[in-house]
């Protein structure tokens, strides 16, 4: 069962410490969002008027400060962790009803600060990651990217511009698990984490299946500086990095009703076939993923999480399968419980 009964919980972690009394019993609500390519964030909601004292509570920076340590765990009756980071603000709202929100992100966000420009040589886009995180004291976690380039170059780029930009380049994914970074292909064939079954697991689901207008054939063409000839490579049909448990996938679908929509990649820096090759493929799976989208509400599951897999069933036999979840929100408050939405796509029906 997706759904277990039992007591939504959570606990707070500042500085490896949990909170004192005093402040845990003044939190209205908790919040853990996370995104693929981007930093999870949590948020906390706190109620700063001590009633009992008539005093404010957690307000001063000896309570909170940015840059603290911080830990949240969410779950049912035992809790997960969700993310372990820090915090970057503190948001005072005076009113009626006055409060703060303690705000932080997961370790990826320390790549946002500043700009580089520096060049790289006889390396590969995993090689790269795995530099960059060391200088971070991040432990690199990196699928080998295969490819070794000459020079790579960061023009004006934070380090999390760059390694996106060139993530988005080979079709990779990047994030942060505490002080583990992830530089990888998408998980899509990982074993699905939870059955979510229509009637019984969800309160609400949308799911949307797009004709896909461009992609069914990507050609990538570049120069060759050293042969000074033409280089050329294309994606089509079987290049798909999967299917997600579907019959067929959303170019083949689209082009059966539809016809061919080829596109061309105009790259003068592509360093040989391979690498073409490389190209045309993470374009040809970057479109590809726009086939089928959806976004889904169920009771709280810390197991829920981005870049896992969930199946989906009693929605019939095309819609039922095999998803991929590209971002999920965790929420505990007064009102509702413990809620969970995420949302999710797929290659194939």
């Amino acid at each position: 069962m997706a759904n277990p009964i039992g007591v939504p919980n959570y606990k707070l972690l500042l500085n490896d410490n949990e909170l004192p009394v005093e402040l845990r019993t003044a939190v209205e609500a908790v919040t853990f969002e996370d995104e693929l390519n981007l930093p999870g964030m949590f948020v906390i909601k706190l109620n700063i008027i001590d009633f009992e004292n008539g005093n404010w509570r957690g307000v001063d920076l000896n309570a909170f400060k940015p840059g603290d340590p911080f830990e949240l765990w969410i779950g049912i009756d035992n809790t997960l962790r969700m993310i372990s980071g820090e915090i970057t603000s503190l948001e005072l709202t005076l009113e009626e009803h006055s409060f703060m929100e303690i705000c932080g992100y997961d370790r990826l966000h320390r790549l946002r600060f500043g700009k580089k420009r520096r060049s790289f040589k006889d390396t590969s886009d995993s090689d790269l990651a795995a530099t960059i995180a060391g200088e971070y004291g991040l432990a690199a976690q990196v699928e080998d990217s295969g490819v070794v380039h000459p020079y790579l170059f960061q023009n004006n780029q934070s380090n999390y511009e760059f390694l996106y930009e060139r993530a988005q380049q080979i079709d990779y994914e990047m994030l942060v698990d505490d002080r583990d970074f992830y530089f990888r292909r998408p998980q899509l064939d990982s074993a699905p984490v939870l059955t979510l079954r229509y009637k019984l697991d969800f309160d609400s689901l949308s799911i949307q299946i797009r004709t896909l207008t461009e992609g069914s054939t990507v050609e990538v063409r570049g120069w060759s500086v050293n042969d000074k000839s033409v280089i050329t490579a294309s994606a089509t049909d079987g290049s798909e990095n999967s299917i997600m448990s579907g019959r067929e996938s959303g170019f083949g679908l689209s082009k059966q009703e539809f016809g061919e929509s080829a596109v061309a990649v105009i790259d003068k820096k592509v360093l040989d076939a391979n690498e073409a090759e490389t190209i045309a493929k993470a374009k040809y799976n970057a479109l590809l993923k726009e086939f089928v989208t959806g976004e889904c509400k169920c009771n709280g599951d810390p197991r829920l999480r981005t870049g896992k897999t969930v199946e989906i069933t009693g929605i019939g036999q095309r819609f039922s399968g095999i998803y991929y979840i590209v971002s999920t929100t965790h929420s505990i408050n007064r009102d509702e419980g413990y809620k969970t939405s995420f949302k999710i796509r797929r290659t194939g029906i």
